[in-house]
């Protein structure tokens, strides 16, 4: 009698596409942000990370998310509170965004787009959408909710403060 093994059967449970589970050859830079891919992730080029570049090519996830403007995380502010303490949300924000930003090449900013109901943010990293919405959340207290899909490695924050 065969036995059926279960741990075979596993499925991925989070689905990215621009995940690959694939490992490039150290060296490899991304013609657009210029990171390079050593020791298995994205790094920014700096004096202490000398590497013999490959000479190969490769779009990083960061720079294929922002031209498919497809976002890992998106960030909705609203409120009144947003309109008059706005200039001080923005400063944590891209203090945030920065602080980030230069830790991993992953880490960034697709677009923000400002209208009548608020501000809206499109980011390429769901950890760092959930760490803006926290870091709002800690500063200027208001409503915080934070909504993961399923099924894919994204999530929806939303924050939002009247008064």
């Amino acid at each position: 009698m065969a036995i059926l093994r279960k741990d075979k059967l596993i499925q991925e449970k989070i689905h990215d596409p621009y995940y690959e589970a694939k490992k490039y050859p150290d060296g490899v830079v991304c013609p657009i942000c210029h990171a390079i891919y050593l020791d298995g992730r994205w790094v920014w080029p700096t004096e202490e990370k000398k590497v013999e570049l490959s000479g190969d090519e490769y779009i990083c996830p960061a720079c294929r998310r922002t031209l498919n403007k497809y976002p890992a995380g998106v960030v909705f502010l609203t409120g009144n509170y947003l309109t008059t303490h706005k200039e001080e949300i923005l400063n944590i924000i891209n203090n945030l965004i920065e602080e980030e930003s230069q830790r991993s090449p992953l880490k960034r900013v697709i677009n923000m787009e400002e209208d009548e109901k608020g501000i809206t943010i499109n980011l390429t990293d769901d950890h760092l959408a959930r760490r803006i919405g926290e870091a709002i959340g800690r500063a200027c207290k208001g409503e915080l909710e934070l909504k993961y899909t399923e099924d894919d490695r994204f999530i929806r924050v939303y924050w939002h403060r009247d008064d």
